[in-house]
């Protein structure tokens, strides 16, 4: 069974990211409008408003940029990869037009449907692992624009009886509009702020850049 697949947003970085925060985003909902079913086709892609704007203000405070989505539609066989790079391509253009700072740094995907038991679909906090290893290792360059890697979860099991994890980095964030984006950063130890899908992540940008607010409440 395929793993998590990375996509590399741009292929140079220029800044050491090791002691970025992290704002983590789901995509649907979040950053481009969400369709019945899934974003099937690059030319289903829509920005919601000011989208790219709130990315570009996030990461002038600092913060790496990492899209963490499940896609079941590649389980199911409807698309492969190759469609889900295509997809991902288009966002950032889009982004990229809007504000040439508003781009995403590493995209992360989910392939598996709820049934494949895979480890790694939110509520997991698989990918914001991942997204923590990656855009902390020690060196980053030498990475082609959208350059493909997959990776297989850990295994490890969240106990969701639990207390909340402690943060890798206390302003590392989480944001989404569904439940299962809640409990995935939850279970990662991240700041974790529920949005409208017909909204978006900017509507809750002054609360993502208040280094006081600790997030939205939740419970497994």
């Amino acid at each position: 069974m395929a793993g998590m697949i990375a996509h590399w947003g741009v292929g140079t970085f220029s800044t050491d990211f090791s002691n970025n925060p992290i704002a983590f985003l789901d995509r649907d909902g979040v950053i481009n409008v969400g369709r019945p079913g899934y974003v099937n086709r690059p030319s289903e892609m829509e920005l919601l408003p000011n989208a790219a704007h709130a990315l570009a203000a996030l990461r002038e405070a600092g913060f790496s940029i990492c899209v963490v989505t499940n896609q079941s539609a590649i389980s199911r066989g409807l698309w492969d990869h190759a469609r889900l790079e295509s997809i991902h391509k288009e966002l950032q253009r889009l982004l990229l037009e809007e504000n040439e700072r508003g781009y995403v740094d590493l995209f992360l995907t989910c392939p598996h449907k709820y049934e494949d038991g895979c480890g790694c679909r939110k509520p997991s906090p698989e990918m914001l692992h991942l997204g923590h290893r990656l855009l902390r290792r020690d060196n980053i360059n030498g990475l082609r624009e959208f350059q493909s890697e997959i990776y297989q979860p850990s295994g490890d099991l969240v106990d969701w009886w639990a207390e909340k994890s402690l943060p890798v980095n206390s302003l590392d964030l989480m944001v989404g509009d569904r439940r299962s984006d809640m409990g995935a950063g939850w279970a990662y130890g991240a700041r974790i702020f529920r949005v409208r899908a017909d909204e978006g992540v900017h509507s809750t940008l002054s609360r993502l850049l208040d280094v006081n607010d600790a997030g939205d409440f939740f419970r497994p």
